[in-house]
C-alpha cells in the first residue's frame, strides 16, 4: 500500500486514542521498570482471559465505570451506571402493571417495584419502555447461570408505563452474587486483595422517543456489600429501602400468601439534545 493510500485509510479519531494508549503504556513501563518476566506474565494472563472468554469481564469490572462517569459527566436526571455483562435483547414486552415471565416455584420473595417515568421538566412520560433484567433470589441470571430452556426470559420484560408515566411490575427481591471467581479475572481480583461480591440490584434501560436513553441500576439498602462493590458502580441516588407488607387485607388485594417488598423509584430523563439539534 502506497503512503498517500495508507494516509486515506486512517481514521483520526482511532489513530488518537492508539497513539495515545500506546505512548501511556510505554511511559507505565519505563516508570516501573516493568521486566520481561513480568511482560511475558502479561500475555499469558491476557492470552487466557481470551480463550475462556473473560475479556468483557475484565473490562467490565475494571473500567466500565469510568467510561460511564467519563461519558455522561454532567448528563441531568438519574445517575446512569454501568450495563454490565448480562443484558439480554428481545425481552418480551409487557404493558404495567404486569407479572414479569418466572418459574412456577420461583425463589426468594415477591417484590412490586414501581414509580414513575418523566423528563426534566417534570413532565410524565406515557409509553416509555422500562427495559428490565436481574438475578434472581439465588444470584443467578437468565440465559447465563439460568438454563434458559428451563425459564426462557425469566426475571427480565420490557415494561411501558402508562399515560400518567406510571410503571408497577411484579418481580422477585434479587441477591447479592460473586462474579466469575475460578478464571483469571478472578484471581486477579484476589490476588489484588479484593472480593468477587455484587451488592443486590435492579438492571433497568429507560426509553422515550427525543429523550436521551438511561443505562443505570438501583440498589438494595442494607446489603452487606453496598460499600465495596467489586465494580464500583453503586452512587448513592441509587440506593434505595425496600418496605415490607404482611397485612391480610394487602396480601389478599395481591393474590399472595406470604409476605411481599415494594421498592418505589422515579426515573427522570433528560431531552436528546443531539436529536433536536
Amino acid at each position: 500500500m502506497s503512503s498517500a493510500k495508507a494516509k486515506e485509510t486512517r481514521t483520526p479519531r482511532l489513530n488518537e486514542l492508539f497513539d495515545d494508549l500506546s505512548a501511556t503504556l510505554k511511559d507505565f513501563i519505563r516508570k516501573h521498570h516493568v521486566t520481561y518476566e513480568e511482560y511475558h506474565r502479561t500475555l499469558a494472563f491476557l492470552t487466557e482471559a481470551g480463550e475462556k472468554g473473560e475479556i468483557p469481564l475484565l473490562l467490565d469490572v475494571f473500567l466500565e465505570v469510568t467510561v460511564d462517569d467519563v461519558d455522561h459527566s454532567g448528563r441531568p436526571g438519574t445517575a446512569t451506571t454501568v450495563e454490565g455483562p448480562y443484558y439480554v435483547a428481545g425481552a418480551p414486552e409487557l404493558k404495567s402493571p404486569c407479572v414479569l415471565p418466572h418459574r412456577a416455584n420461583e425463589p426468594g420473595d415477591v417484590l412490586i417495584f414501581s414509580g414513575t417515568v418523566r423528563g426534566t421538566d417534570g413532565a410524565a412520560l406515557g409509553g416509555a419502555v422500562v427495559d428490565f433484567w436481574q438475578a434472581d433470589a439465588e444470584g443467578r441470571y437468565s440465559h447465563f447461570n439460568i438454563a434458559t430452556a428451563e425459564a426462557p426470559f425469566n426475571l427480565r420484560a420490557k415494561v411501558a408505563s402508562d399515560h400518567h408515566g406510571h410503571y408497577e411490575m411484579q418481580t422477585w427481591v434479587p441477591s447479592a452474587y460473586e462474579i466469575p471467581k475460578s478464571g483469571p479475572t478472578g484471581m486477579l481480583i484476589k490476588a489484588l486483595g479484593g472480593h468477587p461480591w455484587r451488592p443486590a440490584h435492579l438492571h433497568v434501560r429507560v426509553t422515550h422517543p427525543g429523550f436521551a436513553p438511561l443505562t443505570t441500576q438501583v440498589f438494595l439498602k442494607d446489603d452487606p456489600w453496598i460499600d465495596s462493590d467489586v465494580v464500583g458502580a453503586v452512587k448513592q441516588s441509587l440506593i434505595m429501602g425496600m418496605t415490607r407488607h404482611d397485612s391480610a387485607a394487602e396480601l389478599k388485594k395481591r393474590g399472595l400468601s406470604k409476605p411481599f417488598f415494594t421498592l418505589d423509584y422515579d426515573f427522570v430523563l433528560p431531552h436528546d439534545m443531539a436529536k433536536a439539534a
